[in-house]
């Protein structure tokens, strides 16, 4: 009985390691945010560097955000993102954004919706964004 307790224990170990072991980079499956993607699913490239992102906004559209560079842990980029509000009211943007580590990151852009000017409202205002990656 003891035995079998001590190949339980060793499998056990095993697995949870091998399941913990990763050949490359920490990979993000969503990112969550108070953003113009809210909630998202970001795209990495070979060293784990976030290339783009897709996703839902909270204007009741879709988003896309693509990086000039891969945004690493401690590092920023700028991006130029677009998207629609409201599923029709196309919009672009420029900015930047800086990931703290693997999780966190914060930034800021300039978002034009062209659509805005026949309402006769401001078509460019400023954004300011955080986030998370969920692994």
């Amino acid at each position: 009985m003891k035995r079998l307790g001590y190949v339980l224990t060793l499998v056990l170990a095993l697995g949870f390691g091998l399941t913990f072991a990763q050949d490359g980079p920490k990979v993000p499956k969503f990112q969550v945010g108070l953003d113009t993607v809210t909630f998202g699913w970001p795209s990495v490239n070979a060293q784990g560097g976030i290339t783009n992102s897709f996703g839902i906004n909270m204007g009741l559209g879709i988003s896309y955000r693509s990086y000039f560079e891969p945004l690493y842990p401690q590092s920023g980029s700028l991006y130029w993102e677009a998207g629609t509000l409201v599923l029709i009211l196309p919009y672009l943007g420029v900015g930047y954004d800086y990931r703290f580590d693997e999780k966190f990151y914060v930034g800021g852009g300039v978002t034009f919706a062209p659509l805005f000017l026949l309402a006769g409202t401001w078509p460019l205002y400023p954004t300011v964004h955080l986030g998370v990656y969920l692994y």
